[in-house]
Order: structure tokens, then C-alpha cells, then sequence
């Protein structure tokens, strides 16, 4: 799984333009044409999200922004590639737009398995 991260400060000023939703979508394109991706989206902005909290024996639900948060989830993509070095070469052809003065931070983190687990039993 890939995603796209930010930070709650920056929920404000992202706000994709025409031309970086062309560009994405290309690149989208190029990965399903590759057969690697699985599924991917946007996420709208924390301030219309809630946070369930399990602290101490109690439930609670916090409502949005959560522009305390470090960083946040923005968007996703669950890719099927042959190895975590195969993703980062895919990663690293992200379109981005520089005009917009974001840190933009994408992580990839593998999916546990059935063979992950078969020890375990």
C-alpha cells in the first residue's frame, strides 16, 4: 500500500489543480496498464472525519480537523507489484507540483500474508 501523506496544517492548502488531476490521472492509467494497481483514492480533508479514541476502558469520538496530527492519510493506492523495491521505482514517478509548496511524504508499506502467519498456528 502506498499513501500520500501531509499534514493536518496543510489540509487547507491542498486543493489539486486541473492540470496535477491530469497528471495523476495519466499516471493512475499507467499503473492499471502495468496491472499493479489494485485500488487508490482521495481521502476529504480531516475536518470531515471523526477519530475514535479507546483509552483507559473508555470509547470516545473526537470530531475533525485534526490539525494536531503530524501527519495525516490523504490519499491511497493498494498496488500488487513483485517486491518493495519494484513499488519505490513506481513511486518515485509520482507527478507533483512543486508550485504548491508542500512536504509531500508517500509511504509504502507492505500488506501482511497467509505465509506471514503460518507459524503462528
Amino acid at each position: 500500500m502506498v499513501m500520500i501523506k501531509g499534514t493536518g496544517a496543510d489540509e487547507d492548502k491542498i486543493a489539486p489543480t486541473a492540470e496535477m488531476l491530469a497528471a495523476m490521472g495519466e499516471y493512475n492509467d499507467k499503473l492499471v496498464k502495468a496491472g499493479i494497481m489494485l485500488d487508490g483514492g482521495g481521502l476529504r480533508p480531516s475536518a470531515e472525519g471523526k477519530q475514535v479514541v479507546f483509552e483507559g476502558g473508555t470509547t470516545s469520538v473526537v470530531d475533525g480537523p485534526f490539525t494536531e496530527s503530524k501527519e495525516i492519510i490523504a490519499g491511497y493506492w493498494v498496488w500488487q507489484v513483485s517486491s518493495i523495491e519494484e513499488a519505490v521505482e513506481w513511486v518515485k514517478q509520482v507527478p507533483s507540483d512543486p508550485k504548491l509548496g508542500l512536504r509531500e511524504v508517500l509511504e509504502i508499506r507492505p500488506y501482511y500474508d497467509e505465509a506471514d502467519f503460518e507459524n503462528l498456528a
